[in-house]
């Protein structure tokens, strides 16, 4: 499968022609043939907003996962924090995507406290409730632990990769064929991870995405610089930066 939007498309479309119901993570069970959609937001927002719009177009709803604690995207500020709202009034849901390596944590329950932590800030944030996580490069604490929290859904319990088929495109991989999953009719219950940084217009390889988001970031810096230094271009102008 290729990475971009088209390509996602067909993903849905097949997922579709083979009877599968879109769900999310409190009413997966309630059909017979379900799939969960997740995105783990690690790197941009404003891909994460496509595949949102992609995904309203289609008629589906999924689940995003917000990470309070990256240096790529700052939820407080009002650019990013519109962002985020874009995502949930097309009909998604947010969820938070924890880091736990943003913590000294060396047991569960400590864990568990940062988590409820975020969620408290998240919630405050959205004036909603957001009460499902996923896990952002998770550790043998959260791999080998079954790990419940009250009024929590925890997208990497074990009911989710036992009762359900669990595939990802992490690092721009999926490490078994999406395709033939869906094709098999083997699997009743899917959960498919993808990550919207991957996905664009066209076919390239991993660098050349890479390259492109660095670029970008330089705009996007002298940009917020702009907005906070008065008379920017007399001291640097923004062709001189694009070399």
């Amino acid at each position: 499968m290729q990475f971009t939007i088209d390509a996602y498309v067909k993903l849905i479309e097949l997922l579709k022609s083979s009877d599968y119901k879109f769900c999310l993570y409190d009413n997966w069970d309630e059909v017979e043939k379900s799939v969960i959609l997740r995105h783990d937001i690690d790197l941009s927002l404003d891909k994460a907003v496509e595949i949102a719009k992609v995904e309203k177009e289609l008629g589906v709803k999924s689940t995003y996962f917000i990470l309070l604690t990256t240096n790529f995207y700052n939820i407080f500020s009002k650019e990013s924090y519109n962002k985020i709202m874009q995502i949930k009034n097309l009909g998604h849901v947010i969820g938070l995507h924890f880091d736990e390596k943003r913590y000294a944590i060396t047991t569960i329950d400590e864990m568990e406290n940062y988590i409820l932590e975020e969620l408290k800030i998240l919630r405050q944030l959205l004036n909603e409730e957001v009460n499902v996580i996923s896990m952002h490069r998770p550790s043998k604490l959260i791999l080998e632990n079954d790990i419940q929290i009250k009024d929590v859904i925890n997208s990497y319990s074990k009911k989710y990769f036992k009762e359900m088929k669990y595939v990802s495109d992490s690092r721009m991989n999926w490490r078994e064929n999406v395709i033939e999953i869906i094709q098999s009719n083997q699997y009743k219950k899917l959960h498919i991870l993808t990550h919207p940084f991957w996905y664009s217009t066209n076919d390239e390889p991993i660098e050349e995405k890479l390259k492109r988001f660095l670029q970008n970031a330089i705009v996007e810096r002298y940009h917020h610089l702009n907005d906070n230094l008065t008379d920017l271009h007399q001291l640097i102008e923004k062709k001189e930066i694009l070399h």
